[in-house]
C-alpha cells in the first residue's frame, strides 16, 4: 500500500523506505520517538526577489532560520504568507518551499498561473520537486531565486 511522505506529501511506493521527492523517512508503526530519527541542520532559507512587475519588491531577500528538515515557508499574495510577492498574477497561496537535509522542495499549491523552474535559459512548470541548495523559480511575472545556505 502506498504511503504519503509526512514532510512534503507525496505519494511514495511501499517497498521504499525515503520519500522519492525530499528524502524523508518513511512513518513507521514503532514505538521509536520523532526525535530519534529527526536530522539537525543549520541553515538559512534565503529568498530573494530577482524580477518583478512590482518595482518596489525587486532587490528584497526574506531569510528565515532553520533547524531542523521539515520547515516549511508559504509564498502568495495573501498577508498570511511568510513571503509575500504583491504580484495580480501570482495566487492568494501560490506555493510553499520545504527544507529537507537534501535541499529544498517546492511545491505548487493549486495556483491558477503555476510555478515555474527556470533552468538552462528556459522554464519548465513544476508541481513537486526537489530543486536542491539553490534554484530560481518564477510565479507570476515575479522571479525568485531560493537558496539554502550553511549557517
Amino acid at each position: 500500500m502506498p504511503w504519503r511522505c509526512p514532510v512534503c506529501g507525496t505519494e511514495n511506493r511501499d517497498d521504499v523506505l525515503t520519500c522519492k521527492v525530499c528524502g524523508a523517512y518513511k512513518p513507521e508503526a514503532t514505538t521509536r520517538k520523532t526525535a530519534q530519527i529527526k536530522e539537525s541542520i543549520s541553515a538559512s532559507l534565503v529568498v530573494e526577489v530577482l524580477e518583478s512587475p512590482v518595482e518596489s519588491l525587486v532587490g528584497r531577500r526574506f531569510e528565515f532560520k532553520v533547524g531542523t528538515p521539515g520547515a516549511v515557508i508559504s509564498v502568495g499574495r495573501a498577508v498570511e504568507n511568510q513571503v509575500i510577492v504583491p504580484d495580480p498574477a501570482v495566487s492568494r497561496r501560490h506555493l510553499r518551499l520545504i527544507v529537507t537535509s537534501n535541499g529544498v522542495v517546492v511545491e505548487d499549491l493549486g495556483s491558477s498561473n503555476g510555478t515555474y523552474l527556470v533552468e538552462g535559459g528556459g522554464e519548465r512548470l513544476v508541481k513537486v520537486e526537489n530543486v536542491g541548495r539553490q534554484a530560481v523559480v518564477r510565479v507570476g511575472g515575479t522571479k525568485l531565486r531560493i537558496a539554502l545556505l550553511p549557517s
